[in-house]
């Protein structure tokens, strides 16, 4: 996924004295860096691919990301992403600290009256002061709210079978039948825990597959199109465009022209 770049760019543990509040937009290009304080990243459009604490995601609809302090993390925006991020810093919050530190997963599920509120926040232009501590308090309600809650048996069982046969021509009913669950069943806990269909995660599941082997093989196009699962290197094309915005040609040399950095 994001890994390969972790190790490439330089670090930057600059730390914070206060919160802020600031809007990002996040183009189609990796990045990679840490910093001296904690962060929230949420979602307002579009899609923030991350990389953070071992563990891929997204952050888009109804999910968001915190990353710790002196965390190496990786990202690169798909759709004209744009983000709310609050910088917190370590000195804060005890509640924060300790969730911000005890988590190894750094995705969770967005509140949807914090989504509302950061669009409202954003509308009003209301980031210049004060805001911050109704942020942060929401946050870490969300948090709270989900932890416990253990992604199910079923659902990590229909994922990982997704993952291992992602090359192969599945349908919702193959994976519906590996996982034990009946199709309708699949789509409300992918609908619950991932915020996507089943199909649509397959899709990025075999982006990922491709983009990985756009930057590390020399490969045609159309076997990696082949070897990713897609029917045909038309629908792969189209799938990849949609998801990184850009196609697998020019994503593949855009990589080659930066040293050594690979996805």
């Amino acid at each position: 996924m994001l890994t390969g770049v972790l190790s490439k760019e330089a670090d930057e543990p600059v730390a914070e004295r206060e919160s802020k509040l600031s809007f990002r937009d996040y183009r189609g290009e990796v990045r990679a860096h840490s910093h001296g304080h904690h962060q929230f990243v949420l979602p307002l459009r579009g899609a923030l691919e991350l990389e953070a604490r071992g563990r891929g995601g997204f952050v888009d609809d109804l999910r968001g990301a915190l990353v710790p302090s002196g965390d190496l993390h990786a990202f690169i925006g798909h759709r004209s992403a744009r983000c709310a991020i609050l910088d917190v810093p370590e000195a804060g919050s005890d509640l924060l600290n300790a969730a911000a530190q005890g988590r190894g997963d750094p995705f969770f599920s967005l509140d949807p009256a914090l989504f509302h509120l950061l669009r409202f926040v954003e509308a009003r232009g209301m980031n210049d002061g004060g805001i911050e501590g109704l942020l942060l308090a929401t946050a870490l309600e969300s948090i709270a709210a989900g932890q416990g809650k253990t992604e199910p048996r079923q659902l990590r069982r229909a994922i990982t079978f997704m993952e291992a046969q992602s090359h192969k021509p599945l349908t919702v009913a193959d994976i519906a039948q590996a996982a034990a669950l009946s199709e309708s069943r699949l789509y409300d806990l992918f609908r619950t825990w991932i915020g996507a269909g089943p199909q649509a995660h397959l899709t990025a599941i075999r982006i990922r597959r491709a983009r990985a082997a756009l930057t590390g093989t020399n490969l045609p196009i159309a076997q990696i199109a082949q070897d990713s699962g897609f029917s045909d290197q038309t629908a792969f094309t189209r799938a990849f465009r949609r998801l990184t915005g850009t196609t697998p040609a020019a994503y593949r040399k855009g990589r080659e022209s930066e040293t050594g950095v690979s996805i």
